[in-house]
C-alpha cells in the first residue's frame, strides 16, 4: 500500500541547493527534490526542537544545504566543516546568493575528528551527521566524540550493513551469503572504496597498485544500537513511514537492474539505511 508523502517543501524545484548539487542522479539518496524535502522534513523539520536557537555543527556539510535548512528552522548559528575546499567556496556562495547574514555561520576546511577533539565540553548544541559516518575507519570514537562535543543531541542518518552488501555492480555474485541472520548480528563490514568521488575526494585514503583507495565502515543495526546505549544515548529511530511507498528488502536492491527501479525510500524501508535522533542528555 502506498503512502501519501506529507506536503513538506522547503527547497523548490529550482533551488539552487538543488540545481548545482551533483548528486541528483544516483539511486541512494538521490539528491533531487522529493528525496531531499522528505530528508529535511523527517531529519530537521521533526526535529526542530533541537534546532531553536541552536548552534550547530554540521559535519561533512558539502555545499551547505542541511546548515541553510536549519537556519530555516531557527537554528542561531550554523558552523559546517568539509574536507573539500570547493565544496565550501560552493556553500559559502549559496549563503551569499541567499542573504544568509554572515554573523549566522561559518564554514571551514577541516578534518571533523581534529575540529572535535580540539573542541570543549558541549560546545555546541546539536550536532549533524548525515551521510558521513560510514566514510571513517574509526566510527565509534566519532559517536564518542560527538557525544562529548554535543550539549542537546546528534542527529545521524548513515548506511548500515545491508549496504555493504549491495556495493558494486556485481554485488549478488561477490555477496551471495549474506543473510538476514549476519545483518542482525552486532558486526561491522569493513571495505574498500575508491577515494575519488565525483566532487569529493575521501580524507583517509592509501596508495595500493597506484590507485587511492579508502576504507568505509558499515555497522549493523544492533551495532549501532549497542554503541548508542554503551554510550549512554538515548536514541529513537526516525520514522519514514510518510515517504515509503511499499515495502522493500535489502535483497530486492541487490542487483543494477533492481536499483535502478527502486523507489529512494526503498533504502529506509529496507533498513539499508537508518535515520536516529540521539539525545545526550
Amino acid at each position: 500500500m502506498s503512502a501519501v508523502p506529507t506536503p513538506f517543501e522547503l527547497f523548490t524545484p529550482d533551488s539552487e541547493f538543488l540545481t548545482t548539487d551533483t548528486r541528483a542522479a544516483r539511486w541512494a539518496i538521490p539528491y533531487n527534490h522529493a528525496c531531499l524535502n522528505a530528508r529535511a522534513d523527517v531529519l530537521l523539520n521533526r526535529n526542530r526542537d533541537t534546532l531553536a536557537g541552536a548552534r550547530v555543527l554540521d559535519l561533512a556539510s558539502h555545499i551547505g544545504t542541511f546548515s541553510y535548512a536549519a537556519l530555516q528552522m531557527n537554528a542561531a548559528f550554523v558552523h559546517g566543516v568539509d574536507t573539500e575546499a570547493d565544496t565550501i567556496r560552493r556553500a559559502e556562495a549559496l549563503f551569499a546568493n541567499h542573504s544568509v547574514p554572515p554573523e549566522q555561520f561559518r564554514f571551514e576546511v577541516r578534518d571533523a575528528f581534529e575540529l572535535l577533539e580540539s573542541c570543549g565540553e558541549g560546545v555546541y548544541d546539536t550536532i549533524f551527521c548525515f551521510g558521513m559516518l560510514y566514510y571513517t575507519a574509526e566510527p565509534y570514537r566519532l559517536l564518542t566524540l560527538m557525544k562529548r562535543a554535543a550539549r542537546r543531541c546528534i542527529l545521524l542518518d548513515t548506511f548500515t550493513a545491508a549496504y555493504a552488501a549491495l556495493q558494486g555492480k556485481d554485488a549478488l555474485g561477490i555477496h551471495p551469503h549474506v543473510t538476514d541472520e549476519v545483518l542482525n548480528l552486532p558486526i561491522l563490514f569493513t571495505t574498500l572504496t575508491q577515494s575519488e568521488k565525483k566532487d569529493y575526494t575521501l580524507p583517509e585514503s592509501f596508495a595500493h597498485k597506484d590507485r587511492n583507495l579508502s576504507l568505509t565502515t558499515f555497522p549493523s543495526i544492533p551495532l549501532l544500537e549497542t554503541w548508542f546505549a554503551s554510550l549512554g544515548l538515548r536514541a529513537v529511530a526516525m520514522d519514514w513511514s510518510a515517504y515509503i511507498e511499499k515495502p522493500c528488502h535489502w535483497k530486492e536492491l541487490w542487483t543494477p537492474q533492481q536499483k535502478k527501479a527502486s523507489h529512494w525510500a526503498d533504502v529506509y524501508s529496507a533498513g539499508v539505511r537508518v535515520a536516529y535522533r540521539l539525545d545526550v542528555a
